[in-house]
């Protein structure tokens, strides 16, 4: 049978006849009744409009000449935009939709599709750790948040998009949950979270690591403006291991237990594994996983039933390019690649829905007040609220209250703005004091052996010094070293922790000391940006005691 096709129009006829059963062969009949007229113009206009073509309707009688009327043709619906890449894609299409392990309803990323396709600018913001800031790359703009901001970009340019990657080194989501008013403005559009090598990896639902990332989402959710939120997940291959194979576990926690989260707020969730294992294991170019490309990672390999600790091997140079990762965790460009793929590919989803008209209608939603817009935690007895302060930027400038020798200085005078230009309380010469006072109450009715303080300072390679912190009224803490100094080449703000008593004024002294560091450097700097109260238990073998560094590099380095 031949394939039917559309004509350009759709004629429908009455036309005078014989009536049936009336035994005259001279008389006239409608072999349509009257009453089914006005149906047939409906049904014929509905084809037309259908057909995108007029529909011609004719109506022949006795009593009237032909006729005919002819309705306009619909106006053509333009077609779904579909967007580009900026690049050429290690991703086929049917390993990008792989990789979106849970898209939900999508009603949240429809409305940042929406305002694109309405040529308006968006605010985006890139929440994570290390690989977020770019760990692994081999430069800036190969990493996956530069490149995910520049496919935003290239298919809709426009002056006032604010794209902000927000990264911190070694930070999980308890960090941004504390002090999220410092990372993503209220009228933030778009929220990338990436923590799922940060975060323990077999911590109960009920440990401090998954409350706090489920109070992350609840206070970005929570906000009048509802940004769209994206769960990334990264996979480390060498660093998924357990039930006897020393790499390359496809079901390594804690992707697992941080998507119920997706499923429960309908947060669409994207997953390296979901998209690549199957690429990885065969060692497809691009997706190589057995070298990698820094030198000196140890690794304990599993051998005819035995553990024996070696160095992962490195690729050569020439092959670098082949290769997914950059040492055990960090991808390398390839990798970096991926992500942003995988991040493009969500948002050209919403895009194409909305542009196909296939979003959900009103109608098609669940209007039930009994049905919170946001419901109540996921994880039974969790709070909105984090109890302790934050005090980043601006704000913790007013946080000193007495100083000998520290002046309130930038780091990089010559920056764009108040955020790149590094400011911070800074002193360079022994002896030289300043006095920090903070509230380390709490209302949560956690115990008082939960309570920390987090003083966040420069660390770096060159001219960096130590510093002792003791308190000297209202609370008590045990004197603390504080140390600016490593090999790394790299400057990062990290974190010195100590616990304190709880008092309304805690007012405690950091001293420059004469006392070399860590790695003895010619000099005695010392640079103190932020600070931050909380009540939450620190487990020995939690993610929380692996916190330290709390902003971005100031010079390239991993």
């Amino acid at each position: 049978m031949g394939e039917a096709k559309l004509k350009p129009s759709v004629h429908l006829e009455a036309r005078a006849g014989p009536r049936p059963g009336s035994g005259s062969a001279g008389g006239t009949a409608l072999l349509v009744p009257a009453s089914h007229l006005c149906w047939l113009c409906l049904v014929a206009a509905a084809l037309g409009l259908m057909t995108a073509s007029p529909v011609l309707v004719s109506m022949r009688g006795a009593a009237s000449r032909p006729e005919a009327i002819t309705l306009p043709a619909a106006p053509s619906a333009p077609p779904p935009r579909h967007l580009e890449l900026p690049w050429e894609p290690l991703l086929t299409l049917e390993e990008q939709r792989r990789g979106i392990s849970y898209f939900g309803s999508g009603r949240a990323l429809h409305r940042v599709a929406t305002k694109l396709l309405a040529g308006q600018p968006i605010k985006a913001y890139a929440l994570g750790g290390s690989i977020t800031g770019g760990g692994g790359s081999s430069t800036g703009q190969k990493a996956y948040v530069p490149r995910f901001f520049q496919f935003i970009r290239h298919n809709f340019p426009h002056e006032a998009h604010v794209l902000e990657n927000k990264g911190i080194a070694a930070s999980t989501a308890f960090m941004y949950a504390a002090c999220l008013q410092h990372h993503v403005p209220e009228d933030a559009d778009l929220v990338t979270l990436e923590f799922t090598m940060n975060e323990a990896a077999n911590s109960p639902y009920q440990s401090p690591e998954r409350r706090s990332f489920e109070q992350l989402l609840r206070r970005l959710l929570s906000r009048k403006h509802q940004p769209a939120v994206l769960i990334l997940h990264s996979y480390g291959w060498w660093n998924a291991f357990g039930d006897g194979v020393d790499r390359g576990l496809f079901y390594q926690q804690p992707e697992l237990q941080l998507t119920a989260f997706s499923h429960f707020y309908d947060i669409p969730a994207l997953s390296v594994r979901a998209a690549a294992h199957h690429l990885m294991a065969a060692s497809v170019d691009k997706f190589k996983v057995h070298r990698i490309t820094i030198t000196n990672r140890q690794h304990l390999f599993i051998e005819n039933g035995a553990l024996r600790a070696g160095m992962i091997p490195v690729v050569s140079k020439s092959a670098r390019s082949s290769v997914y990762f950059a040492d055990h965790i960090h991808p390398a460009d390839p990798g970096h690649q991926v992500l942003a793929e995988l991040l493009a590919g969500a948002l050209s989803q919403a895009v194409w829905e909305v542009s196909a008209n296939g979003t959900l209608t009103e109608s098609e939603r669940r209007h039930d007040p009994a049905v919170p817009a946001l419901p109540g935690p996921m994880i039974p007895f969790n709070t909105d609220d984090m109890p302790g302060m934050c005090a980043m930027l601006e704000e913790f400038k007013p946080v000193v209250k007495k100083t000998s020798g520290f002046d309130y200085v930038p780091e990089r005078p010559d920056a764009e703005n108040f955020m790149k230009q590094k400011w911070g309380w800074r002193a360079t010469e022994p002896g030289s004091w300043a006095e920090l006072e903070v509230d380390s109450r709490a209302s949560d009715g956690s115990k008082s052996s939960n309570t920390y303080v987090w003083l966040s300072h420069l660390r770096s390679y060159r001219g960096m010094g130590t510093a002792r912190i003791e308190c000297v009224s209202g609370c008590s803490c045990s004197p603390t070293r504080l140390d600016g100094t490593w090999e790394r080449k790299a400057s990062l703000f990290t974190i010195t922790r100590f616990h304190v008593t709880r008092h309304k004024r805690c007012r405690f002294r950091v001293t420059v000391l004469e006392r070399p560091g860590e790695v003895p450097q010619q000099g005695h700097k010392v640079v103190l940006v932020a600070v931050m109260v909380t009540h939450v238990p620190l487990d020995s073998g939690g993610s929380l005691m692996n916190v330290q560094n709390i902003g971005l590099s100031l010079d390239r380095g991993f």
